[in-house]
């Protein structure tokens, strides 16, 4: 696909005055007005908007929500190279968070959370992180050469499940552990 002919054409992008007009963030407007288009789509996901979607789910909620379901389409921008709302709503996100800049992922939590611990420890290091984390910070650990130092979760008896890490539990560890150097403390 040839970016410069989508991003040289400010048309294709369905994000229209109007729609920021009325306070929508860039992205949702652009999936907004790709949804209210009546337009074929023969691209993944191969539910059509809903129109083939399975009659068991549209009774159950309707078609409603498969037409905001869309894939990197031209109007929606290119999230490996934005230039249009995705550049914008990334542009957003950062404001809002305080940062210089914030890049939106793909693939799920797995590459978001390697790409962080990856960036940030270095073989030998050590990292505190709960012992139920993500499998996906494990395999980072184990890409990067940290090392682990767990913390087991508060257990929440009346749910059932493994809770939070406290701040007290982070504090003890740090103290437990004052000679470490290049100390890393990440949540996943």
């Amino acid at each position: 696909m040839n970016t410069a002919s989508i991003t040289n054409n400010a048309g294709l992008f369905s994000n229209s005055p109007e729609l920021q007009q009325r306070g929508l963030p860039p992205l949702v407007s652009a999936l907004k007005a790709s949804a209210e288009e009546n337009a074929a789509s023969f691209h993944f996901p191969g539910h059509n908007r809903g129109l083939a979607a399975p009659s068991s789910l549209t009774q159950l909620i309707g078609i409603r929500p498969y037409a905001h379901d869309l894939s990197s389409i031209p109007e929606l921008d290119n999230l490996f190279c934005p230039q249009g709302p995705i550049l914008e709503a990334q542009r957003e996100a950062a404001k809002l968070f305080g940062s210089s800049d914030t890049w939106f992922l793909v693939n799920g939590t797995t590459c978001g959370v390697q790409a962080a611990i990856m960036a940030t420890c270095s073989p030998g290091e050590y990292l505190i992180l709960p012992r139920n984390s993500h499998l996906s910070a494990i395999s980072a650990m184990v890409l990067s050469g940290a090392v682990p130092k767990y913390i087991i979760p508060d257990y929440k008896n009346d749910w059932d499940i493994a809770g939070g890490v406290t701040p007290l539990q982070v504090i003890q560890i740090s103290y437990t552990h004052i000679l470490w150097l290049n100390l890393r403390i990440i949540f996943f």
